[in-house]
């Protein structure tokens, strides 16, 4: 079969080859592979600089949709021809994936094959980090820092679905309009001088939720930006670590900062993750929300849609489809 092999943490290096075909064991299915979505964390894992290390070469991709093919000895939650997404952490650049059937769901009919691979990471992280982590309410203040991204391009659409007022933080003049044309609110750079102030202006009673995937320098300003029981949710650190933030800005808002990381919160909260999986694909499958895919790639042009990703200049999500 054909898949994207990684044996360089050099993305210039990544091309697409003949493998050998996988074959599910105990518990596995094997799945012809007809969408998976491309994330920054895909390309954190190829490079090498991820917190789980996975030895070389190796097919890289995580969010994965298709249809079951063969299944392994034991399996009892799916069939042959049954349509299901999931999450595989490598393995989904490729045309056929073998694959645990504890880590995929069934797809629901109304939900294609392109959307069913973004009910994955970003969207799944969008969710569990806005209603469980920051019980965002409508009506509400919602800002999302990295608003242009895969997550808070979810975050943005997931938050007006919900009924909050949404405001997108970004760093360029365009990662601000797509963010205002996907439905933020307000939109706020993150880079000009007096963020905060801005930020402020926006929100005079102090933001409610702040969605943080960013770190570095703009959590401290969206902190001090946030209203008295403000929910202060991090994501991740995009900007290349996590901040420094004097702690008194928490006692004095009395504020709560909750950090959010989906293995240990699926791990640990099952019964809360599977129904948040079965909310945001009925917001999927109904069209409550539209994903904004900005980038459709086959696999033979699966490298350029990594090295797209890894420029961090993407706008909205992007996906390996017509695969198999």
């Amino acid at each position: 079969m054909k898949a994207l092999l990684c044996d360089d943490a050099d993305l210039n290096e990544l091309r697409v080859q003949e493998v050998a075909d996988p074959l599910p064991g105990p518990r596995q299915v094997l799945l012809d592979i007809r969408a998976a979505s491309v994330d920054f964390v895909d390309t954190l894992v190829m490079r090498g600089i991820y917190q789980i290390p996975v030895p070389r070469p190796f097919v890289p991709g995580n969010n994965v949709a298709g249809v079951v093919v063969e299944v392994g000895d034991a399996c009892t939650r799916f069939s042959v021809g049954d349509r299901v997404h999931g999450l595989a952490f490598v393995g989904g650049f490729a045309e056929r994936i073998a694959i645990s059937e504890d880590k995929l769901r069934p797809t629901p009919d109304a939900l294609p094959f392109d959307l069913a691979c973004l009910a994955g990471v970003p969207y799944r992280t969008a969710y569990d980090a806005i209603v469980s982590k920051g019980s965002l309410r409508e009506g509400e203040d919602l800002v999302v820092l990295g608003a242009s991204g895969g997550v808070g391009s979810a975050a943005i659409l997931i938050g007006k679905a919900l009924g909050a007022r949404v405001i997108a933080c970004a760093s360029t003049a365009d990662k601000l309009e797509f963010c205002r044309d996907i439905g933020a609110d307000e939109v706020v750079s993150s880079t000009e001088p007096g963020f905060k102030d801005a930020l402020k202006a926006v929100c005079p009673q102090g933001a409610d939720v702040v969605l943080d995937m960013v770190g570095g320098d703009v959590t401290e300003p969206a902190l001090r930006a946030t209203g008295y029981g403000g929910r202060f949710v991090i994501v991740g650190f995009a900007a290349g670590g996590p901040a420094r933030v004097p702690m008194n800005l928490v006692l004095l808002k009395g504020s709560s900062i909750i950090g959010y990381e989906i293995a240990d919160f699926e791990n640990r909260e099952p019964v809360q993750a599977a129904q948040n999986r079965d909310a945001l694909e009925e917001l999927l499958a109904s069209g409550r929300i539209t994903p904004p895919i900005t980038g459709r790639f086959t696999l033979d042009d699966a490298a350029d849609a990594v090295r797209l990703v890894a420029g961090r200049d993407k706008l909205g999500t992007t996906i390996i489809e017509g695969i198999s």
